[in-house]
């Protein structure tokens, strides 16, 4: 048995404070330290989790006790940070994105690469076993061909008040950037590679704050589009997904699915491939068809259909819940990457580039279509 990772925290938000609690569960990891800018906030955090705390980010990438380096800062610090780490000799774990820059992002995987070290970027949604049936009932063809995606993020800005670094575009780089960039990379695994057709952005009136923006994607003979607004109140913080087969349709809700939603019409094999990969879903029979009206048509396509059927899936876990699992999921993925480098990574530094590129460019066609600020 191989003995536990050092890790190290440097970011003690919020969420970096999550993630040290879900850390901690883990049998793989030793959570030795903790560093912020804000010392005080470092001293409390090490104290609450029982491990030590370092006074500066530069203290904590020396200590030879810390393998794997959990960057948790806002994202105009993931680039210099992560090469000081990389250069130390640690694995990197970064928030997302990778940099705001994609020459940077660039940079940061080369270096890896050649240091063989560890970097990858916190992207979880490919562990929400959720998100992981839409892969295999797209890959399978099941529904037939996904004609359109989309995802609706009507997302709270309750706790991001005026002098907040989000809305800072030096800082964030940008809402395709700072929050983006987790869409583009599921749905780049989900439909395969993307273009970047259009983006725009709107700014909040008599703000310099761009708070909306939308862009659109092709995937092959899959059109995708993309909102994200920040503008609501906590409690009405929403999101929602669809995707439209050629013979159902799929929803899903939150930013973290925790219920998948299927309505479609096909065979009984339909029904049984799905229930393969939906084996606990709740099924509703809406109709049976008989002979003589189990022929359809749809693309200028025969269909045959015996059934017009829904089905309902959960995560199985209430929302935090599933959230820490994928959260640990991701890092147990990490790991075993580097006890085994053959091991087939979910999620790498090539997918922090890739979905970047997504996000550098909706950000730069929609910073073309704007006027510079709607102050004044």
């Amino acid at each position: 048995m191989t003995s536990p990772l050092g890790y190290g925290l440097i970011g003690c938000g919020g969420f970096g404070r999550f993630c040290l609690a879900e850390y901690q569960k883990m049998n793989e990891l030793r959570c030795v330290a903790v560093a912020d800018l804000n010392v005080d906030l470092a001293q409390t955090t090490a104290a609450q989790s029982g491990i030590e705390y370092c006074p500066t980010p530069e203290a904590l990438l020396v200590r030879p006790d810390i393998d794997i380096v959990h960057l948790a800062t806002p994202p105009f610090t993931h680039a210099p940070l992560a090469l000081l780490a990389l250069q130390a000799g640690k694995h990197v774990l970064c928030e997302k994105p990778l940099a705001l820059e994609l020459e940077d992002a660039r940079e940061m995987a080369s270096i890896a690469r050649k240091t063989e070290r560890l970097l990858a970027v916190n992207l979880i949604m490919r562990y929400n076993p959720l998100c992981l049936a839409v892969k295999h009932i797209v890959e399978r063809g099941i529904l037939g061909v996904p004609l359109f995606a989309s995802l609706t993020n009507s997302a709270q800005d309750e706790t991001l008040g005026p002098g907040h670094w989000f809305w800072e575009r030096e800082q964030s780089g940008g809402i395709f950037i700072e929050h983006g960039v987790h869409f583009f990379d599921l749905f780049e695994w989900w439909f395969g590679e993307g273009v970047v057709l259009s983006a725009h952005q709107v700014f909040r009136s008599g703000t310099d704050f761009v708070d909306q923006v939308q862009c659109t994607v092709r995937y092959g003979s899959t059109l995708g589009t993309f909102y994200h607004g920040f503008h609501q109140m906590l409690r009405r913080d929403r999101q929602h997904w669809q995707i439209i087969f050629e013979t159902g349709t799929l929803t899903m809700s939150e930013w973290v699915p925790t219920r998948l939603d299927l309505d479609f019409h096909g065979t009984d094999a339909t029904l049984g491939a799905l229930q393969e990969i939906l084996p606990h879903a709740e099924l509703k029979i809406l109709e049976r068809y008989t002979e003589g009206r189990c022929i359809a048509a749809s693309r200028h396509k025969q269909r045959d259909i015996t059934v017009h059927a829904t089905l309902s899936a959960t995560a199985g876990l209430p929302k935090m819940d599933l959230y820490g699992e994928i959260i640990r999921a991701l890092m147990a993925d990490q790991l075993r990457a580097i006890a085994d480098p053959h091991h087939p990574r979910t999620i790498s530094e090539s997918n922090g580039v890739s979905s970047l590129a997504y996000a550098a460019r909706a950000q730069e066609m929609a910073e073309r279509q704007a006027p510079e600020s709607s102050s004044g």
